[in-house]
């Protein structure tokens, strides 16, 4: 997208004085599973803030393959301020060996509605060749058009491809005119940490999905009762509450998973709790047991 950039420059000279180009900037975590994460200007948002490329690094090794101007496919728009046409997504991936599973694509906002169908099968069928499994894609914010039309696509070509997954930005935005620039589009750092929030949350979820563990000891009648819930999978910290129901009188949930009080013998201790992680993903659990 052309002309919007002046703010964005100061970061770029900032990132080449560090010795990082933008799109080059990757983790590596020994053991992480490992996401390729292709963006244009929008992505910027995350890539140019440190908390929100703490987010998505977090137990991830992140290839970021991110450009202002960039398009799927034909030729990517010109940045300006002598900065390199970058190459289409297609393009990039064609140069590369291969792709993690996961993918993560960040795109759609400098490209047109009439060839957006092809773009999105082009896309597909280069990631798929070079092995991705998954794709995950972010809506577009539907600020203007053509974002809404562009949306309705990515939705049709979902039910195509059964690896493509839609996260939906767009829903998760609305509303949140803080996390946006003056243009509705792209990302002050707020906003760069709710999409790295979404996207790590997406890609955690498939390798380990948050899962409330709900088998805690039963209390002894009369005596004073200490029991802690657990959460695997997702990203800590996690934040408990009661779900459903109610903990019987005598016992009370802190949001750390701690369980504790005091109940009479006989006491049926029947109600529900979730858990809620970093990213914002939760998991519910029953909680059946009966003072002895």
């Amino acid at each position: 997208m052309r002309g919007v950039f002046r703010l964005f420059v100061v970061a770029v000279l900032s990132a080449l004085v560090l010795g990082a180009p933008a799109s080059t900037v990757r983790a590596d975590v020994p053991g992480a599973p490992t996401v390729l994460i292709v963006g244009d200007s929008v992505g910027t948002g995350m890539l140019w803030h440190n908390d929100a490329i703490a987010v998505v690094q977090k137990n991830l090794n992140v290839d970021w393959q991110i450009s202002v101007c960039r398009r799927l496919i034909g030729e990517s728009c010109d940045p300006g301020d002598g900065e390199p046409v970058p190459p289409t997504l297609v393009d990039l991936v064609g140069s590369m060996s291969s792709v993690p599973a996961t993918v993560v694509v960040e795109m759609g906002y400098n490209d047109f509605e009439p060839t957006f169908a092809q773009a999105v099968d082009d896309t597909m069928q280069a990631l798929l060749a070079k092995g991705a499994q998954h794709v995950l894609w972010l809506t577009l914010h539907a600020s203007r058009d053509p974002y809404p039309a562009l949306n309705a696509i990515l939705a049709e070509k979902a039910a195509e491809y059964p690896q493509l997954e839609l996260l939906d930005w767009n829903a998760l935005s609305a509303g949140e005119p803080g996390w946006f620039q003056d243009d509705a589009v792209h990302l002050v750092d707020a906003g760069g940490v709710a999409m790295a929030h979404l996207i790590h949350g997406a890609v955690t979820a498939l390798s380990s999905p948050l899962r409330a563990v709900g088998d805690v000891p039963s209390p002894r009648g009369g005596r004073a009762y200490v029991a802690a819930l657990h959460a695997v999978g997702g990203t800590a910290p996690y934040r408990w509450r009661v779900a459903g129901g109610r903990p019987p009188r005598g016992l009370h949930l802190l949001a750390t998973g701690r369980l504790y009080g005091r109940v009479a013998r006989g006491t049926k201790v029947s109600f529900e709790v979730s858990v809620t992680d970093a990213d914002g993903l939760t998991a519910a659990e029953s909680i059946r047991t009966v003072a002895s």
